[in-house]
């Protein structure tokens, strides 16, 4: 029996899709099928702005700590049970199959909600059907940055109660460990979403 072709407003999932059609549908219809403008916040920018920061290696003195493996956004487009995949992990040594996650924010993270956050397992879910990599990395790191909010140094008397997010120095990383069963449901996890979106995708074509 054919299956039915996918049709999804990008041309691939990512985590961020994933996530948003997870948690919202009412929200991804307007982000990806009205292609309204998608949330933006002062942190989101300043979490934005410490990966460009790692990417071009201008972190160090802001970070001297900060643990970073030799590839850097590195790009993975796979196939995942039918469905297409685009990652973007955030350092991965491709010698050890080995990758790590930062986090800037702060609220803090714990083991637990590490273990919870799916971005880590789609990555190495991503890893183990990339045809360079063909494995599950036996574990991963996440790294989190902490952040606080400071007063914006200006002189304007009209902005003095602005505040800029700003990093402390503190840098806590977790250990991440994998096993198949739960690749097994990520992958389960990723074929259901897709198949939701491109049906729902389909009814929204035929609407406009």
């Amino acid at each position: 029996m054919k299956k039915n072709k996918l049709i999804l407003p990008k041309s691939h999932l990512s985590w961020t899709q994933l996530n948003c059609w997870e948690t919202s549908k009412k929200r991804y219809r307007k982000e990806y099928f009205e292609c309204a403008s998608k949330l933006d916040t002062k942190y989101l920018r300043f979490g934005k702005g410490i990966a460009e920061m790692i990417d071009n290696g201008t972190y160090k003195k802001l970070l001297p700590y900060l643990i970073v493996y030799k590839e850097t956004e590195y790009e993975i487009r796979t196939d995942i049970c039918g469905v297409p995949i685009l990652a973007y992990i955030d350092d991965y040594d491709p010698d050890v199959n080995l990758f790590r996650e930062k986090k800037t924010g702060k609220i803090p993270w714990t083991q637990a909600r590490v273990i919870k956050h799916g971005q880590l397992l789609l990555y190495a879910t991503a890893l183990k059907h990339d045809e360079r990599v063909g494995k599950i990395p036996d574990h991963c790191h996440l790294d989190w940055i902490e952040t606080a909010e400071g007063p914006v140094d200006v002189q304007d008397f009209w902005r003095q109660n602005e505040r800029a997010v700003k990093v402390t120095g503190k840098i806590e990383s977790f250990k991440r460990e994998f096993d198949e069963r739960e690749i097994k449901k990520m992958e389960q996890r990723i074929v259901k979403a897709a198949n939701e979106i491109s049906k729902a995708y389909k009814l929204f074509l035929e609407e406009i």
